[in-house]
This record gives structure tokens, C-alpha cells and sequence, in this order.
């Protein structure tokens, strides 16, 4: 059995919206609401579980009517939690427009500063880059991990600086960033294989860079590229991303480390397919043909 992987990161409550009529300033236009779990370490954590892999989940989580659906929903998936007190739990209401595209309202509940030496001795490391924006965002013990993986955040201008400056602590081997995270991590707009050679050399990491028309990595130099194979129209893209991070690290984890080009291309076109069926179906942990049945 491949060890255990740790990932650490949020858990929300995600309010998921659907206007069934162009939104008014002012107005009421009729919509679909759903109440899902969401939130970027639960939703790579459960499809990783879904793989048959041992899986931690590190998160912040209240006593509220949320964190009680939010447990219970991840161990039903076979999630250990490690839930860390929190005020109260974090919520993200989604907006999603009629092509399946989604803007997010965030409230997370910032955890960084609560780890302690709780992650001393993990295996596979898997860190939300959202925890890296806190401002106590050294990861103590992390550092100590054999594979350390960094997840993509949502990153302005102003945050990309500190945000480096937490990764290079976390001296991660392994960064998956789409390409305006990795615009912004690079300084510069570029074709991905260009993005991810730069995210590559500022992260000291093999770097993979997801965008619309596939992904493509940088290995040790040796540029790695794979196209987009669905041309399926979108659903809903909440958590696509995600199951793309999940798919690739679990194809990744039954192997030696560090992985060859030819190994690394197979394992993102089996990341591409799943981020794809994930994106044609409601919520960011939606399950899919490829998973097994609940």
C-alpha cells in the first residue's frame, strides 16, 4: 500500500447558485440553491479517497450545523479528519453563469497558525496555497515531509511576494497552479509550457500548469504538454480544478519519485479526463463515472 497522504486545507460549506435569469442589480430573479461540501483540501481529499488511497484531511471546523454536515459527509467518503477549533466554519456562496463558469464569495477560516508540529512525519504532503496568504504562514514540520506538494491559490499582485517567500519554507517538489496563478507567480503573460519553465525555476519544484486548452509541466528542464480531449460543454466547473490536482497526485503516489516525462504526461491526461467529467456535473465533489458508487 502506497503511505498515507496528508493534505491540508479547507473545508466549507459551499452555497452553490444557479440564476435561472440574468442577476438585476436591485432585482429577484429566480434561482437553483444547493447546500454542498466544498472547499480546495475536502474536495482533493475525497477524490483521493474515492482512489482507494489513505487519506488525512488537516482543516479548520466549528461546532456549527456546517462543520457537523462537513464531518460527516468526509467520513462517509473514508476522509480521516483532523478538524482544528474554529469560531465557526467557512462557507463559499458560487455563482454560476449559464456556460458552467463560476465566481466565488469566500469566507475561510484562516488555520495556518494552529498547526504546531502537527504535520511532523507525514508522508505525501499536499498544501492548499490559500494557507500560504495567512499571515502566519510557516507550515512548521512541513519542510521535513519526502513529498510536499503545493496547491494553486487565487494570488493578486500585492500577495505574490509573501506567497513565495512561504513556499520557498515549504520547498515543495511537486507545484499544480492553473495559468493565471502561474502569470502571476511568473510576473509575465506566456504560453504554459513558458509559465510553467518559470514556475519551475521560482519554486525549485516540477511545475504543472493547467489551462483551457490542456496542461503543461516542466521537468528538470524537459518541457511536458498535454492537450484537452473533451468537447463537452460545461455544467458547473466548481472543483474541476481540484479533481485535476487529486487525479494527477493519485496516479503519481503508486510510483518511485520523482517521476519521468513519459510517466508525469500520462498521469495529467488521466488528471485532464477527470477535472473534464467533474466539470459536467453539479458541485465540487459531484461524482462521477470513473469513481466508485457511494
Amino acid at each position: 500500500m502506497t503511505t498515507a497522504i496528508t493534505v491540508v486545507g479547507d473545508a466549507v460549506l459551499d452555497v452553490h447558485v444557479v440564476p435561472t435569469q440574468p442577476p438585476r442589480p436591485g432585482g429577484d430573479v429566480p434561482a437553483e440553491i444547493r447546500l454542498e461540501p466544498g472547499g480546495q483540501g475536502a474536495n482533493v481529499a475525497v477524490r483521493l479517497a474515492r482512489r482507494r488511497l489513505p487519506v488525512r484531511l488537516v482543516c479548520a471546523l466549528g461546532t456549527d450545523a456546517a462543520g457537523s454536515l462537513l464531518r460527516e459527509r468526509l467520513g462517509s467518503e473514508g476522509v480521516e479528519v483532523k478538524g482544528l477549533s474554529a469560531p465557526a466554519s467557512g462557507a463559499v456562496v458560487v455563482l454560476v453563469d449559464a456556460t458552467g463558469e463560476r465566481t466565488m464569495l469566500s469566507q475561510r477560516v484562516p488555520f495556518a497558525a494552529l498547526l504546531g508540529e502537527l504535520l511532523a512525519g507525514a508522508g505525501w504532503l499536499v498544501v492548499s496555497g490559500y494557507l500560504l496568504l495567512e499571515p502566519e504562514a510557516g507550515i512548521s514540520g512541513a519542510g521535513e515531509s519526502p513529498r510536499r506538494i503545493l496547491l494553486g491559490c487565487s494570488l493578486g499582485s500585492a500577495e505574490v511576494s509573501g506567497w513565495l517567500d512561504a513556499a520557498a519554507d515549504l520547498r515543495p517538489h511537486l507545484a499544480i497552479v492553473n495559468a493565471d496563478e502561474a502569470g502571476a507567480i511568473s510576473g509575465f503573460d506566456a504560453e504554459p509550457s513558458a509559465l510553467a519553465r518559470r514556475v519551475a525555476e521560482r519554486l525549485e519544484a516540477i511545475a504543472v500548469v493547467t489551462h483551457p486548452g490542456g496542461a503543461a509541466a516542466s521537468l528538470d528542464g524537459v518541457s511536458v504538454e498535454i492537450a484537452a480531449t473533451s468537447t463537452e460543454a460545461a455544467v458547473d466547473a466548481t472543483g474541476a480544478g481540484d479533481a485535476f490536482s487529486a487525479g494527477l497526485i493519485a496516479d503519481l503516489a503508486y510510483e518511485p519519485w520523482p517521476p519521468d516525462a513519459r510517466r508525469l504526461e500520462h498521469a495529467m491526461a488521466s488528471a485532464a479526463e477527470l477535472a473534464s467529467a467533474v466539470a459536467r456535473v453539479h458541485g465540487a465533489q459531484g461524482r462521477v463515472a470513473a469513481e466508485p458508487p457511494s
